[in-house]
């Protein structure tokens, strides 16, 4: 474990939890306490803000995403007094962005008007078409939300508010690539992010965890690449515009976000501190307990390095990134993967390939180097 000087890391990310709850209940969703209708209360959001502005992690800017939970299910004035507390103890003027990971299912006016006074980013969680959104998507009493959720999303339209997309891919969608791809040009995200179903948290099982499913999902991917090279409005895929820019720059990635302490830290309602895959706030495990390493009341961010499940956990990481490092030709472009694939699929930390990583790197990797060696005799080395 390196010394904590030694460590050239920043937050860039800050995860607060304000509720766990939602209001919906989606069939693969990886948060256990979804139905816990508990909020953060003002005291505990002043001891984050406060942990955190005193930090020497925390340097010109950062990004704080409202998310683990539907943060729309509390009112807006919540949120007009929390940014109100952020405001007091932003003491060195940090520029902050906020952003809302939102179902979009109870967006108002309201919303509207204090998502553009703050400019908010907003992303939003669908999966296409109706009969792909709603097989999944689902509120408490079975019925789809796709309506509820285009509501939400012709208010931000209306109100010229950009926003951000994330499917979910499943077994059901990879069967409908061409749907899904004109669904997404015509309601027009600024940037798409397809999300392989995982294996996580409360979600025990993929429906593309098989060796079918990975190359159902790589023609899928092939067909979008298609799709979009011969649209003159094509829609921006997340992962392979950012795998596109690194494989065309040669820009080699030797870690990530996720496995690096400190990087990104996630707050639950409680005031309890994770850090590492977000996903892992609310996880929990027999050989590790759970990933909290203390709490804002407790605990300045520097004491998390002399927390002994934090060293321990650490530890397990970085085995897992050398794994990573001597066994897989894609590592520069991953830099050994999120920590909480690597526990929810193989137990451990301390292990390399999962399917999430086949699934999001090399069967994307794959697809454009397939697709630029085929169009424009372009080679190059993962």
């Amino acid at each position: 474990m390196p010394a904590r000087s030694s460590l050239s890391v920043k937050t860039k990310l800050v995860v607060i939890q304000p509720t766990p709850f939602c209001n919906i209940n989606c069939r693969y969703c990886y948060l256990a306490h979804r139905s816990v209708s508990r909020r953060m209360d003002f005291r505990t959001l002043e001891q984050v803000f406060k942990v955190l502005f005193s930090s020497s992690f925390i340097k010109d800017s950062l990004s704080i995403s409202w998310h683990a939970g539907e943060p729309l299910v509390l009112p807006v004035d919540f949120y007009q007094q929390a940014f109100r507390i952020q405001e007091k103890w932003n003491l060195q003027d940090i520029k902050i962005t906020h952003s809302f990971q939102t179902n979009a299912t109870l967006i108002t006016q309201e919303w509207c008007d204090f998502i553009l006074e703050h400019n908010i980013r907003i992303g939003i969680s669908i999966d296409g078409p109706a009969y792909l959104h709603d097989a999944h998507r689902i509120d408490r009493k079975n019925r789809g939300t796709f309506e509820h959720v285009m509501r939400g999303i012709s208010l931000l339209r209306k109100n010229n508010i950009p926003y951000t997309a994330i499917a979910v891919v499943t077994s059901d969608t990879v069967q409908h690539p061409d749907e899904f791809w004109r669904f997404f040009q015509e309601i027009q995200p600024t940037r798409l992010g397809l999300n392989p179903e995982e294996v996580e948290g409360c979600n025990e099982r993929s429906s593309l965890h098989t060796t079918p499913g990975i190359e159902r999902y790589k023609r899928f991917l092939q067909r979008l690449v298609a799709l979009n090279a011969q649209s003159s409005s094509p829609v921006p895929i997340r992962e392979v515009d950012v795998l596109l820019q690194r494989i065309e720059s040669a820009q080699m990635r030797i870690q990530t976000d996720t496995n690096t302490p400190i990087a990104i830290l996630s707050f639950d309602y409680e005031g309890n501190i994770s850090t590492f895959s977000p996903e892992l706030l609310s996880s929990t495990h027999p050989a590790y307990s759970n990933f909290t390493f203390g709490n804002v009341f407790h605990i300045t961010l520097e004491d998390i390095f002399a927390q002994e499940n934090f060293l321990q956990i650490h530890s397990s990481i970085q085995k897992g990134i050398l794994k990573c490092r001597e066994s897989c030709e894609y590592f520069s472009l991953c830099g050994g993967g999120a920590p909480s694939n690597k526990l929810h699929e193989n137990g451990t930390f301390d292990s390399a390939e999962t399917n999430a990583c086949r699934l999001r790197i090399k069967v994307t990797t794959d697809v454009l180097l397939e697709y630029l060696e085929e169009h424009y005799h372009l080679t190059s080395d993962a």
